[in-house]
């Protein structure tokens, strides 16, 4: 694809990084470590210091191994005044805040939890994002939007047969329908810098969204981070657990500034491989199969690969996709394949293929030779435990669950629905990448230089993040268009225990 539509933006890129420096009142939360933490016999106490005065005049209350679950302001004497519970504040009475990261893998925030952070909240549940792994289409899921144009803003329109214009596309928004649920994003002139200076965007936005939710009073306010991307996709782990730590103080101030009176969610859009991830490209396994890499379908042997973001999958347009997946397949790092034919989604690897299809009670997944999704045994155990209709159909809950720790999570219907419905215009293939590889454009590999970290594959570590909130406990597991359904369910019923509460208070 030529650089000439990405030197364009140059002048942009001067006019942002000059505007980044002239604001300098974007920084980080401001919220203080404890200045103090005792432990009793049923809790622990955190003292914080929030004036600068050195002298407590802030507490929290964490029951041991478990969550905080109550705070505590100075009184007129300087010691801690009537606790407040958080646990019995109804959450019809607050504003709910929910803040929306990009790139998170579950493991990761697994980890700080048990570590300690973020223990204003219930402990997280696993979400499994839809496949392709891509930020607009998982939040469209997540925030039960529209659906997206394609899965990246450049996408082949085939009914004009040429490129979208993928940087109008993305700066307009276009692709990201979600947009419009959300109270707070930056700037779409902030993304320039997502990857060049990850860190000016993300204290920005941590501003922007504090400003936000000072003025919410009521409902659910909703931001959305886009700098976390550019730190964890070039930092890798250590970048994201200090972005979440970055996002745990700003939760802990907001519920100070609102005395406890506030109830939060934490999510995000798709996990993240945590490996470098080299780019790779296709041009010279398909020029020995005898396919062109073009910019438009003219003949069989024309094919038009999109190359925007860094990912670890591939889409492709083609009139033989067949074909283009076995030459693919031929690539190193190309795991496998998968294409539309006809009532079913043909998925291929070097050692064999099988057929995806939808039934009136679950998906198929019939294996003509090998097992490309290695599923063959968990298969086996969901048909001996009933699982499985004489047709073959398997229940979708069963297998969602049967396969939340495989390495493929909730594979047939992601795969299935990366073809029926996720988007206005899918390709006509998907290669799936090993992680330690990615796919997409050159110039952008320039600017960011390294790839610490990058998603969009299949895999596990790709496709499952997490969900926390204050409202109560979820599922262990979700699917991401589950979240906000769940999240409702939990509202409801802190109301109604918060009803009965007051009833019997009276």
């Amino acid at each position: 694809m030529s650089a000439w539509r990405y030197v364009a933006l140059l002048p942009i890129v001067a006019l942002t990084l000059e505007l980044a420096a002239l604001s300098g009142c974007a920084h980080e939360p401001s919220f203080p470590p404890p200045m103090d933490v005792r432990g009793g016999q049923r809790e622990i106490t955190f003292a914080f210091d929030t004036t600068g005065d050195k002298r407590a005049d802030f507490w929290q209350y964490q029951a041991f191994a478990g969550r905080k679950h109550a705070i505590a302001y100075a009184d007129e004497h300087g010691h801690p005044g009537p606790r407040i519970e958080l646990d019995e504040i109804a959450a019809g009475d607050v504003p709910h805040y929910l803040i929306l990261l990009d790139g998170v893998p579950f493991e990761l925030v697994d980890e700080l939890y048990r570590a300690g952070h973020f223990r204003m909240f219930q402990p997280p549940s696993r979400v499994v994002c839809c496949y392709p792994a891509m930020t607009d289409l998982a939040l469209a899921d997540l925030l039960h939007s529209d659906r997206c144009l394609a899965y990246q803003s450049d996408y082949y329109d085939r009914a004009k047969g040429r490129m979208s214009d993928g940087n109008d596309v993305y700066l307009h928004g276009l692709n990201a329908p979600w947009l419009a649920k959300v109270d707070y994003r930056c700037s779409l002139m902030w993304d320039i810098l997502v990857y060049l200076d990850p860190r000016t965007v993300f204290n920005h936005e941590m501003a922007g969204m504090l400003r936000t939710f000072r003025g919410i009073d009521g409902g659910t306010g909703v931001a959305y981070s886009v700098g976390s991307a550019g730190l964890g996709t070039r930092g890798g782990r250590p970048a994201i657990e200090e972005y979440l730590q970055t996002v745990d103080r700003l939760c802990e101030q907001i519920v100070y500034e609102r005395h406890g009176r506030v109830m939060l969610t934490l999510a995000a859009d798709h996990g993240h491989n945590l490996v470098d991830n080299p780019r790779i490209t296709f041009d010279e396994v398909l020029k020995a199969g005898g396919y062109r890499l073009r910019d438009r379908l003219e003949d069989d042997r024309d094919v038009v690969a999109i190359a925007y973001g860094l990912v670890t999958y591939a889409e492709l347009y083609t009139r033989d996709p067949s074909g283009v997946a076995d030459c693919l397949l031929g690539h190193a790092d190309v795991e496998f394949a998968c294409f539309p034919d006809g009532d079913r989604v043909v998925v291929r690897d070097c050692d064999g293929e099988a057929y995806v299809t939808q039934g009136a009670n679950g998906f198929r997944y019939d294996a003509a030779k090998g097992d490309p999704l290695k599923l063959a045994p968990i298969i086996e155990q969901l048909r001996s435990a009933g699982h499985v209709s004489p047709e073959g159909e398997i229940d979708d809950a069963a297998l969602f669950a049967a396969t939340l720790d495989h390495y493929y999570p909730d594979p047939l219907r992601r795969v299935w629905r990366a073809f029926h419905g996720l988007v206005d215009s899918p390709p006509d293939l998907i290669v799936n990448l090993r992680d330690g590889s990615c796919y997409g454009s050159a110039f952008f590999n320039f600017m960011v230089k390294m790839m610490a970290s990058t998603h969009g594959s299949l895999n596990h570590m790709n496709s499952t993040t997490f969900v926390m909130t204050t409202l109560g406990e979820l599922p262990p597991a979700l699917r991401s268009e589950e979240v906000l359904p769940e999240l409702e369910k939990l509202c409801a019923a802190r109301d109604a225990v918060g009803s009965e509460l007051s009833s019997e208070m009276r």
